[in-house]
């Protein structure tokens, strides 16, 4: 049994424990604040490289597809104006072909002759006579 009280004994003690101490922390490799320092910063400026490229890389994808949107949209309506002036040249056709002078000079309507006496039927005697 180890007695502190007296002034050797306590002396042995406190210098085998500092050995024993001493001999640990040697076997530990002690890393000083700046390189501690030096990892952190290179961490940061990676995450931080990182970060960049990922929101750049989302900002491209919206751009190219709201450019991809604006060139369909805009085609569209092309297509849709086209439409619209053949529809009106279609319209056109359609009027010039119903206007009177038109229906007055179809061969059809100029081979008929007019009625010399015409009958008016009213709706409400009968059509058919005996």
């Amino acid at each position: 049994m180890i007695n502190l009280n007296s002034p050797i004994q306590t002396h042995k003690y406190m210098h085998s424990a500092l050995f024993i101490e001493n001999q640990t922390s040697d076997n530990v490799r002690k890393k000083t604040l700046s390189q501690k320092i030096e990892v952190g910063m290179t961490s940061l400026v990676f995450v931080t490289i990182i970060l960049v490229a990922i929101i750049s890389l989302v900002y491209l994808a919206h751009a190219n597809r709201n450019a991809t949107k604006g060139y369909a949209l805009k085609s569209l309506e092309l297509r849709r104006s086209r439409l619209l002036t053949e529809n009106e040249v279609w319209d056109m056709q359609i009027a010039q072909v119903k206007s009177l002078q038109a229906i007055q000079s179809d061969p059809k309507i100029l081979s008929m002759t007019k009625a010399d006496q015409p009958k008016f039927v009213r709706g409400d005697t009968a059509i058919a006579a005996r």
